[in-house]
Order: C-alpha cells, then sequence, then structure tokens
C-alpha cells in the first residue's frame, strides 16, 4: 500500500520555499542557523565551511526495492554524488552537494517515493526496524506490515502535529536490539511467541540519556497507531519548546515527574485517542509477499552470507568502514543488484551496514565478491559518524580516526583483530555514532596538552544495546586523538596474549582497562 495521494502532495506542497531559502542561503543571503531551520525539515543541512550540504534520504525499515535501487544508482551517476554515507537511522546520506543539486534531488526523490521531509528539522524522522524482518531462519512472526503502518502514518505528523526535535521510532523482533527500541522516542519490542507488541517511549541517546518508559506491555499490534499518536500528542503538549537543548521526547519524564508519572499520563491520554480515533491497523492493507525459490546449496559458506526462511534464498552483509563506501564500489552494488528480480531488495541496518537479499546461491556469491574492502569482524564493523570533516556541528573528526586505529592494528605485530570488540566514535556528545552503547565508545572533544587545546576525544566503557542487558556506558578519560591508534594496538596486544575476547577479558579486568585508557590520558 503507498501513500495516499493526498499525503504525498502535503509532503512536497512548502517546496518553492525551500527552493527559495536554498538559493538565497548559497548565495549567501542567510546565516547557517537561521538555513538550518528551514532546510533541516526537507532532509538537508549545510556542511562545515557553509560551502556545499548534504541530503539525507528516508527509507522506511531500511527497505530499498528495486525502483528505489535503480534510482539510486542512476541519481549517483547523473549528479556524480561523490560522498554517500549510511546513518546509524537507516538512511542514506550524500555529502559535498551544491545548493542546486539539493534542491532538485529533493523533487526526483519524492517522485520515486522517497519522502526526505521530515529526515531533518524537528520532524518525526525514519522508522527503524531489524534488517532480517521476514527471512530470518528461525523467525516465529513476521510482523512487516506494522511497520509499514507506523512508517507511513508518522508522516502525517509532519504537518499535523508541532514537534520539538526528533522524534524516532523503531522495531525489534524480540531477538536483537540494533534498533535500540528499549531506549528510542518510541520503540516496539515484538514478542513472537503471542505476536503482541510492548512499547516503550521517552528515551534516547545523547545529552543526558535515558532508558525508555514502559507504556504499553503486550498490546494487540493492530493498536499499534494509537500509541504512537498518544505519544505524540503529550509530546506537542508538555515537550520543551523554548530550550533546544532539552526538547526531545525523552525530557518529557523529567517534566512529568518520571517514569511513573509519564506512564499514568500516557494512560489518561491514550484513553481519549481511542475514545476520538479510528486508528486500528488492518495488516491485509500492508503485506508483501515473497514468493522467489532457489535451491539450497550447502558449499555456500562465507561469514557474511546468511540462509533465509525462504527455501533456497541467501542474504550477503556488506558493512563498508564507518558506513562510508565509495562511489565506485556503491555504484557497482547497486548496477549488478538493480539488474537482478524484482524481489531482491537492499536492506540498510543500523549498524551502517547493507544487507541484500532474496539472492539465489550463484547471485549471493557475486554480491559476495563486489563487496569486498568491508568489515569481516566485529572490530572492523565499527560504527562511526560522518565526523567535523564535513558536519558542521562536529567536534573532532570521527571517521578519519576510525580509518587510522584500523591501519594502526592492521600494521601492528601480536594483535588478532578477532578478540577486538566493535566499537563506537561520535563527532560530538549528539552520539550520532551512539557511542554510548559501545563497549568501548568515543565522542569529540578538546583536551589542554602544554596549555594548548588539543583534538581528542572522550572515552567511555561498557554499553550495552542488547535485550535484557541494556546499559549506557561510563565516560572514563579523554584521550588525544592521535594517541588513540596506539591504544588500540596495546589493547589488541593485551587481549592476543592473554587469548581471550574484549568481551570476556573486561569482565575481570575492567581496572586494568581503566589503568590502560590513564596511561594514554
Amino acid at each position: 500500500m503507498a501513500i495516499s495521494k493526498a499525503l504525498k502532495e502535503e509532503l512536497i506542497v512548502d517546496y518553492p520555499a525551500f527552493i527559495e531559502n536554498t538559493k538565497k542561503f548559497y548565495n549567501k543571503e542567510i546565516s547557517v542557523q537561521d538555513y538550518k531551520g528551514l532546510s533541516g525539515p526537507f532532509g538537508s543541512y549545510a556542511e562545515k565551511g557553509a560551502n556545499t550540504g548534504m541530503s539525507r534520504w528516508r527509507f522506511p525499515g531500511g527497505i530499498l526495492d528495486q525502483d528505489k535501487i535503480r534510482f539510486v544508482a542512476e541519481t549517483i551517476r547523473y549528479y556524480d554524488l561523490k560522498v554517500p554515507h549510511f546513518t546509524t537511522g537507516q538512511c542514506i546520506q550524500f555529502h559535498n552537494l551544491d545548493g542546486e543539486t539539493i534542491i532538485k534531488l529533493f523533487e526526483e526523490c519524492h517522485r520515486h517515493g522517497i519522502y526526505n521531509r521530515g529526515t531533518g528539522g524537528d520532524h518525526p524522522r525514519n522508522t527503524a526496524a531489524s534488517p532480517l524482518l521476514g527471512l530470518y531462519k528461525d523467525e516465529i512472526w513476521d510482523f512487516s506490515p506494522y511497520v509499514k503502518a507506523l512508517s507511513e502514518y508518522v508522516l502525517t505528523f509532519i504537518k499535523e502535529i508541532k514537534f520539538p526535535r526528533k522524534f524516532k521510532t523503531a522495531f525489534s523482533n524480540g531477538q536483537e536490539n540494533s534498533a535500540h527500541v528499549t531506549f528510542k522516542d518510541f520503540g516496539v519490542l515484538a514478542h513472537p511467541e503471542d505476536k503482541t507488541f510492548s512499547i516503550y517511549v521517552a528515551g534516547g541517546l545523547g545529552p543526558n540519556p535515558k532508558m525508555g518508559v514502559l507504556v504499553g506491555n503486550h498490546i494487540q499490534p493492530e493498536e499499534l497507531l494509537y500509541y504512537v499518536k498518544t505519544l505524540a500528542l503529550i509530546f506537542s503538549e508538555h515537550g520543551n519548546y523554548k530550550n533546544r537543548s532539552k526538547a526531545r521526547v525523552r525530557y518529557l519524564q523529567d517534566i512529568l515527574g518520571g517514569p511513573k508519572a509519564l506512564q499514568n499520563t500516557f494512560k489518561t491520554y491514550l484513553a481519549k485517542v481511542k475514545e476520538t480515533e479510528k486508528l486500528t491497523i488492518n495488516p491485509t492493507e500492508f503485506i508483501d509477499s515473497i514468493n522467489k525459490q532457489g535451491k539450497v546449496d550447502p558449499s555456500l559458506q562465507d561469514p557474511r552470507i546468511g540462509e533465509q526462511k525462504q527455501e533456497g534464498l541467501y542474504y550477503v552483509n556488506w558493512h563498508p568502514y564507518g558506513g562510508n563506501p565509495s562511489q565506485k564500489q556503491l555504484l557497482q552494488v547497486l548496477e549488478y543488484v538493480g539488474s537482478l528480480d524484482d524481489e531482491v531488495q537492499i536492506r540498510l541496518s543500523s549498524d551502517e551496514s547493507m544487507y541484500i537479499v532474496n539472492l539465489t546461491a550463484d547471485e549471493a556469491r557475486q554480491v559476495l565478491a563486489i563487496t569486498e574492502n568491508g568489515g569481516t569482524n566485529d572490530f572492523y564493523n565499527s560504527v562511526s559518524c560522518i565526523g567535523a570533516t564535513i558536519c558542521q556541528v562536529g567536534l573532532q573528526d570521527s571517521s578519519g580516526l576510525l580509518i587510522k586505529i584500523f591501519d594502526a592494528v592492521r600494521k601492528a605485530t601480536n594483535v588478532n583483530s578477532d578478540l577486538l570488540p566493535k566499537f563506537h566514535i561520535s563527532g560530538c556528545p549528539s552520539s550520532c555514532g551512539t557511542h554510548q552503547i559501545g563497549a568501548i565508545g568515543f565522542h569529540g572533544a578538546m583536551k589542554v596538552v602544554n596549555s594548548v587545546p588539543t583534538p581528542a576525544f572522550s572515552v567511555f566503557r561498557g554499553g550495552n544495546e542488547n535485550l535484557g542487558h541494556e546499559h549506557f556506558a561510563k565516560q572514563i578519560g579523554t584521550i588525544v586523538s592521535s594517541d588513540i591508534p596506539s591504544f588500540f594496538v596495546e589493547l589488541g596486544q593485551i587481549l592476543t596474549k592473554a587469548n581471550l575476547i574484549f568481551d570476556e577479558w573486561i569482565q575481570i579486568h575492567e581496572a586494568d582497562f581503566d589503568e590502560l585508557v590513564s596511561k594514554y590520558e
């Protein structure tokens, strides 16, 4: 089911204002700060230096069908989009763009069902979900129809409800929590055993992170939209509009007097919404079936390949370092995948990786071959935001540091990278690199060394996103940027000598890890 014609038109009705403001900004007639509020609602922000900008493309659930795959490839070629980035919100961003290109991309995306209205600014963001939903070998319940229903419904909020800053929605299949549903603005946790949902609200990463508050336990999935509308109303009526640093859903916990008070408020508002709204989901309106079949091939063995529940079909995972594929390699992937049948999809993940799904064994082999030069273990699948060389609010070069760490570990002797953990880097405290849930995390900072302000990163330890073990990382120190690669080499040598993976080693060596951080401070 596609979004209605009326909603589609509503999402582009103020496009002329975006054109006018973008032209004014790149003609230096509007300040960076003023333009941010005008361009963000259209999925675009100016970059460092204010001479270029970015375009963020929304893919609900991270899914690209064949039409979108071919469109993205054609657009990269036509506009020579050189700097793509896979985000932790399951979007694709294109960077280093001029104003005219940004203007044209918004309209062309809209024509192809890519609705970038609201991917920035004070609006609902992309709806994230488990990337292999509907494909898992041991999956009991495919709730994809509800992901589609929610992602389409929240688009109606863009013009209907005034929001303080971001509003992020996400789903988990009940087995993994890569979309962070238990600490999201609006998180949906599936219970496959009885096909119900639990709803968590007012969580989030960034400054003053908070775990979500449970406001619906084992609810019927058809009632999902009543819950998201309830939160939207509470947010619009009680959210902080005066202080942008606190204009996020998670601060409702403080505004209303704590988690219990939020639960009580939610219960009251929910009853009113159910009395006045008709939001029951009919899942049959959102069902897409997979009819393709292949032949099981036991010889197809690779850590990046997985077998789907659909007979003879496979998926391939590709994680370009830091979510930053080269233009050449991304085009090669898109052009090959776009040449396959209409059931082959791309699915973006919240860890900045891409899954190519619904492949036969021979197709999977071909995709595997053209997606080399990416992460092959947890360490090389580490996560980074785009960083301060591009982002106007970034403090330090997170993406650059990621590559320097990788290079140092590759060159080092007596280091087995398989023992090192996935780490997360954010260029600033905003946690776009999700540093607060990493076993090791960093965010950009400054450190005074010999009376000289020096680029550095604050170090975090002990974050965990796993269901039932959710925990935000603790800040334990600050290391100058240039010393962090050496820090990882020494940590790798310690783990290699002990022959233990980091997750096992840290359980009894937390003090030793903190001492190692202190050594490099």
